[in-house]
């Protein structure tokens, strides 16, 4: 009898990290193929809650996910576009399932977490290699670096931003988080004093080329937030050391810093808070104030509720048009921060339990000491200061699989100094 029971936890462990292998996978692939995982996800560990075959207590700090659900669900009562409402709603049923899907985590013996980990950092090289691949096949065919001849901008470079991205389906900006914050693990098992030779030579070269991918992918906001958390691993790792090891230490800091000064000069050029909507050569950081202006115009119209599930972003283009934001109503554009979509969809409510459950996975990462659980925190958070990130399906299910894991295993992926 013992011996089938252990059989049977092993078939089920195969089974959790045969799917959340493949969720990871998916993150670098087309988004259907990552909504399909994740619909398999759902419906898998959906059957286990409704059964209760997961036993979830102790999951009050995660539930600020399955409580923002439900305020889309109150939110369609003064909704006057009820299908887009329902449509936003189904796209956000990851909320309710996956954060206690990932309780599956503690099944997992720590070797198999590490190979969890190892297959997203693979993903994401291959991915890399794929686009760089495709974007010299492009050069070479064009025989030129640029898309517009001798326009020399960035957004017009095979090789950069959204052109590299594109071969794979990928927002740059989504990219650039999924890479950044595999080497952020990279890097903390760089520092690793066990590591062997070796792996250090290895693990260094991809930690420099995710570097370089990051430069090429232009997301300044992701290069900043890239190196406070390179900051804080590294001052993690290195609060009493040596002299010698300090002039390394500030080498290698040093080093960061200017990684992230040459992104951040060559994204944000010629920056200015001065901007006019009107203007149809308005520069990305002049579209982006105006896109924020126009949302909180929304949002001082009905603070305390929102506009509702299903029209916060009629409310917006409203503000759009009232304005004269060519820009923005060609593109569509939602609010670009997803604090303040929230707060136009669904009121203080949805803002508050938002902000909340970051700051209690924040403080809940602090207390564990997990600096790489840290360093997912403050990622997401500089990331959902200038993008919609829960109303895009990869950035949605990016923060509800990674807070999920490190919410019910919080040491996730982080070194016992005793073991070390």
């Amino acid at each position: 009898m013992k011996q089938q029971i252990n059989f049977k936890a092993i078939n089920i462990a195969h089974v959790d990290l045969l799917l959340f292998s493949a969720f990871l996978i998916s993150f670098f692939l087309h988004y259907r193929i990552n909504g399909f995982i994740a619909m398999l996800i759902i419906i898998f560990y959906g059957f286990k809650l409704i059964f209760k075959k997961i036993n979830i207590n102790g999951g009050w700090g995660i539930s600020f996910l399955p409580a923002l659900f439900f305020t889309l669900i109150l939110g369609q009562l003064y909704s006057e576009d009820l299908q887009e409402g329902w449509t936003i709603i189904e796209r956000n049923l990851a909320l309710l399932f996956i954060p206690f899907a990932a309780k599956a985590i503690i099944n997992l013996s720590r070797e198999k977490q590490q190979i969890l980990i190892k297959i997203f950092i693979v993903s994401g090289i291959f991915a890399s290699l794929v686009c760089l691949g495709i974007a010299t096949l492009n050069t070479i065919e064009s025989q030129s670096f640029f898309v517009i001849p001798n326009n020399t901008h960035f957004l017009y470079n095979h090789f950069m931003h959204h052109r590299l991205s594109d071969p794979i389906g990928m927002h740059a900006v989504y990219f650039s988080i999924f890479l950044a914050f595999s080497n952020i693990t990279i890097l903390y098992s760089l520092l690793n004093r066990k590591l062997s030779r070796p792996k250090k030579v290895l693990h260094l070269c991809i930690f420099l080329f995710i570097i370089g991918m990051l430069y090429l992918l232009k997301s300044a906001n992701i290069a900043f937030g890239f190196t406070i958390c390179c900051g804080i691993v590294i001052l993690n790792r290195y609060r009493n050391i040596l002299t010698y090891s300090k002039l390394k230490l500030t080498i290698l800091f040093a080093g960061l810093i200017l990684f992230t000064t040459i992104s951040i000069n060559n994204k944000l050029e010629n920056f200015t808070i001065d901007y006019d909507m009107k203007n149809p050569s308005a520069s990305p950081i002049e579209i982006r104030l105006s896109i924020w202006d126009c949302t909180w115009q929304a949002i001082t119209d009905q603070w305390v509720l929102g506009a509702g599930t299903g029209d916060g972003h009629h409310a917006l283009v409203e503000k759009y048009e009232s304005n004269e934001f060519q820009i923005g109503l060609a593109n569509d554009f939602n609010a670009h921060n997803m604090f303040l979509q929230y707060w136009l969809g669904n009121g203080i409510l949805a803002l508050g339990l938002f902000t909340l459950g970051l700051l209690l996975l924040f403080l809940k990462a602090i207390k564990k000491k997990n600096v790489i659980f840290i360093s997912f925190i403050i990622l997401f958070t500089l990331f959902s200061l200038t993008e919609s990130t829960l109303r895009t399906q990869k950035g949605l299910f990016f923060f509800v699989f990674f807070a999920g894991l490190f919410y019910w295993n919080p040491t996730l992926w982080s070194i016992n100094p005793n073991e070390e």
